[in-house]
């Protein structure tokens, strides 16, 4: 029986732009953080032991209740309960959502969905009934590196539905040829030595547009198998989903799920533009699209939105790990400054700024996280860099 009460969300990639693994700088540096925690308890610790003459008067079995053997060391450690530094994980964008219902869905498959995937296999077992959801952003690699060999695409028995805009269709499809059954010749083998008679699962394509602006066509769609207008929301059991366009260079759409009153905002690649010439087409359809989000996430229970740049770094004042600084101007990013300002205007009760800049190190997000935590206390709103593997319970 299911312990989920309504939704759970497990972040397992919020990395932007590409995947990276901590550098030995970045492995130091949060070793040393927990090496200055503890020994500061240790020192602490030590003082009982201390006698008049300033020296410790104790065996160490005394002190750590037994011989120095492995399991006692470190269950003397842990009497400390220090806690584990911040981890972002280095997996690009897959969020997964679970509802009590049984539903499993999931929000783009950067290299996360892959981690993703294996748990799902796990937990599904042998069970007869093995549908996924997916629902895709936008085509661009790191929102796609991780479906071709995800474990959910190699046993027949599984019905993965795909959920998109036609670019991010096509994104899956150029490859894997899984919704056309057609790979072209100069592709096959060129990304990846998979494709659609590798991959026995079975794949379902709904492309998401307007269907007011742009009608289906009557010769009929290898690429889609149905389509689902952008103004309509798509209904999973109890869960409702409701896309809607953002602003990026490639069309982007980002969700609101909601289920028995509480709400979850999916948002990534999204740029609130900066431009100096407000009669750019491109700076009113930027502030179109986050007057479209802020409506869909007002009093959101959780936001997960991409904030990949400080201003000054969009602005190209500031470099992200280089001293020369270059403008994110058309990026497809938006300021973590205009999040904060965003979310605590619309009452968002928790956000997690995604889509970490993979040039900015350990040491910095950690340094933001705490000047999040301040802002959270004075807000009243909880705000946080996302980080892998973070489960919340709505």
């Amino acid at each position: 029986m299911s312990d989920i009460n309504n939704l759970r969300i497990h972040f397992y990639g919020v990395q932007g732009s590409g995947s990276i693994f901590p550098s030995l700088s970045e492995r130091k540096a949060t070793q040393d953080h927990m090496d200055r925690e503890l020994l500061a308890c240790i020192f602490a610790d030590l003082e009982q032991y201390v006698g008049k003459d300033g020296r410790i008067s104790a065996r160490v079995e005394e002190i750590i209740g037994g011989p120095p053997t492995p399991n006692n060391l470190l269950n003397y450690r842990d009497r400390f309960n220090i806690p584990s530094p911040r981890v972002y994980g280095g997996w690009t964008t897959c969020v997964h959502v679970e509802t009590a219902d049984g539903a499993d869905i999931v929000f783009d498959c950067g290299s996360g969905f892959r981690v993703c995937a294996d748990n799902l296999v796990r937990k599904w077992g042998d069970r007869e009934k093995r549908e996924l959801y997916i629902f895709g952003s936008h085509s661009h690699y790191d929102h796609t590196e991780g479906f071709d060999q995800a474990a959910v695409c190699f046993d027949p028995r599984n019905h993965i539905h795909i959920s998109a805009n036609r670019t991010y269709l096509r994104a899956l499809d150029q490859n894997l040829g899984i919704f056309t059954h057609h790979v072209d010749s100069s592709h096959k083998g060129v990304v990846t030595p998979l494709y659609y008679e590798l991959m026995p699962a079975k794949f379902y394509s709904c492309e998401i547009r307007d269907l007011a602006q742009e009608p289906p066509s009557a010769d009929g769609d290898a690429l889609a198998n149905r389509y689902h207008d952008l103004n309509s929301s798509f209904q999973i059991g109890e869960t409702c989903i409701q896309p809607f366009e953002v602003f990026h260079p490639s069309p982007c759409l980002a969700y609101r799920v909601e289920r028995r009153g509480k709400v979850f905002v999916f948002c990534t690649d999204h740029e609130l533009r900066r431009g100096d010439d407000p009669t750019d087409p491109r700076q009113r359809d930027s502030l179109e699209a986050e007057a479209r989000l802020r409506e869909h996430s007002r009093d959101a229970d959780v936001l997960y939105r991409d904030g990949q740049f400080l201003q000054a770094e969009y602005d190209g004042f500031q470099g992200i790990g280089s001293p020369v600084g270059v403008s994110r101007l058309d990026w497809g990013h938006s300021c973590i400054e205009d999040v904060i300002d965003m979310a605590v205007e619309c009452r968002v009760k928790s956000t997690y700024i995604g889509h970490h800049d993979p040039n900015r190190d350990w040491s910095e997000r950690n340094w933001f996280d705490e000047t999040l935590r301040r802002k959270s206390e004075q807000s009243g709103y909880h705000l946080q860099l996302a980080q892998a593997e973070t489960v919340i319970d709505l």
